[in-house]
C-alpha cells in the first residue's frame, strides 16, 4: 500500500515539454511524469485522516535535552492505523544541541513496506532553515520578533532526496533544486500578530527555471499553547484555503478549519502524562476536510505539520525544570508576533 516509486537522484524529475499540469491525476502538480501516480495515491490521494506519533528518544529524555537526537515521526493512516510513511530529520549535531529547536534541518519522508520498515531513499525533503553555529548561518534571529527574513520560519519541501553532499542551510535562502520543488510553508512578518499564522503555497507550473509558488491555504494556530497546558487540552490549528494575494487581515477573517486542521493531542493515560512532561513526544492528526485536496496539498500540509512542531513544541523541559535556586513551572507559552513567551511560576529554593 504504502510505495513511493524510487527514483535514481540523476534522473529528470520533470518530463520536457510537460503541459499535463491541470490534469485531474491528484498527483503532485500532475507534471511528473516519473512519478507512479498509483502508488503516489495509495500514499496519500486516499487517505483523509492521519496520525502522527513522535518517537521517543531515550537518550534525550534520560538527559533532560542535553543530548539532543534526530527526531523520527511514524505516519499512519488514521482509520486503519496501519503506518504509511516515516519521517526522519538529518541536522548537525552541533546545531542540533546548541541552537534546537530553531536549528536548520532536513526532515526526510520515507514510503515502508507492508511491515511499516521503512524503504530505500526519501521520497519527499522538507528544509527548514534555522539558527546555525558558525558559518553559513541562514536565520540568525529566527523566534525572535518576526519582523524580516533572518527571523521568520520558512520550510521548503522538494521532491526527492539530495545528495549527500547536501547540509541543511547551505544555501542560505536559495531555492536547493527548482525542478523537485513541490511547496513551501511561510511565515509572515509579524507571524500574525498575537495569533500564529502560517502560509501554506504550492508549486504553479512547469517552469524549472523560475518556479512560482502560490498560496493555495492558510493556518492559524492557539495564543496559548505548551506548558502544562499540554497535559489538559489538544491544540489545533485550522486551516482554510486562501489566494494568493491575502496577507494575514485577511487570513484572521477566513473560517479557520474548514479546509483541513492538524490537532496535537494532550496525553490519554497517565503513561501518556510523563511522556509528555519528561520528552518532546507528541501525538498528532492531520485531517482534511475537502476531499477533492491534491496530493501535492497534502504533501504540504504533512510538511507544515513538521514544521509547528519544531515551532511550538520541541522546547525542551518546557512544564517544569529545576536548578540549585529553583523551580519554574511553565503553565503555558504565550505566541507574540513571533517570539515565544513562557506564562511561568518560579519557587525558591531557599527562605528568605
Amino acid at each position: 500500500m504504502a510505495e513511493f516509486l524510487e527514483k535514481e537522484l540523476d534522473e529528470p524529475l520533470l518530463s520536457e515539454g510537460s503541459d499535463n499540469s491541470d490534469d485531474d491525476d491528484g498527483g503532485l502538480g500532475g507534471m511528473y511524469a516519473d512519478i507512479d501516480q498509483q502508488m503516489l495515491k495509495s500514499v496519500l490521494e486516499e487517505v483523509d485522516e492521519f496520525y502522527i506519533q513522535q518517537r521517543v528518544l531515550l537518550m534525550e529524555a534520560i538527559t533532560c535535552g542535553c543530548v539532543e537526537q534526530k527526531n523520527i515521526y511514524d505516519i499512519y493512516d488514521k482509520t486503519t492505523m496501519k503506518k504509511i510513511l516515516i519521517v526522519r530529520e538529518e541536522s548537525g549535531a552541533v546545531n542540533r544541541v546548541c541552537c534546537n529547536p530553531n536549528h536548520s534541518l532536513f526532515a526526510e519522508f520515507y514510503s515502508v513496506d507492508e511491515s511499516g520498515a521503512e524503504m530505500g531513499a526519501p521520497v519527499m525533503t522538507m528544509e527548514r532553515e534555522g539558527c546555525d553555529c558558525g558559518s553559513p548561518c541562514p536565520k540568525p534571529f529566527i523566534g525572535c520578533w518576526a519582523c524580516g527574513e533572518g527571523c521568520s520560519h520558512k520550510a521548503m519541501l522538494y521532491q526527492g532526496d539530495f545528495s549527500e553532499a547536501a547540509k541543511p542551510g547551505n544555501m542560505k535562502g536559495a531555492m536547493r533544486d527548482k525542478a523537485a520543488l513541490l511547496g513551501a510553508t511561510v511565515q509572515p512578518i509579524t507571524g500574525g500578530g498575537f495569533t500564529p499564522v502560517l502560509q501554506i503555497m504550492e508549486r504553479d507550473g512547469d517552469d524549472n527555471e523560475e518556479p512560482k509558488l502560490v498560496q493555495f491555504s492558510a493556518m492559524k494556530g492557539p495564543t496559548l499553547f505548551g506548558g502544562c497546558s499540554e497535559l489538559c487540552v489538544d491544540s489545533v490549528f485550522g486551516i482554510s484555503k486562501a489566494t494568493d494575494d491575502m496577507g494575514v487581515d485577511e487570513i484572521k477573517t477566513l473560517n479557520i478549519g474548514d479546509f483541513a486542521e492538524i490537532q496535537k493531542h494532550k496525553p490519554d493515560t497517565f503513561v501518556g502524562a510523563l511522556r509528555e512532561a519528561m520528552t518532546d513526544s507528541d501525538m498528532y492528526s492531520v485531517s482534511f476536510k475537502e476531499k477533492e485536496t491534491s496530493v501535492k496539498q497534502k504533501a504540504n500540509v504533512m510538511a507544515s505539520m513538521i514544521l509547528i512542531d519544531y515551532m511550538f513544541f520541541e522546547r525542551d523541559n518546557d512544564m517544569i525544570r529545576s536548578d540549585y535556586d529553583g523551580t519554574t513551572i511553565t503553565c503555558c507559552n504565550c505566541f507574540c508576533y513571533g517570539c515565544i513567551c513562557p506564562c511561568f511560576i518560579y519557587i525558591s529554593h531557599h527562605s528568605g
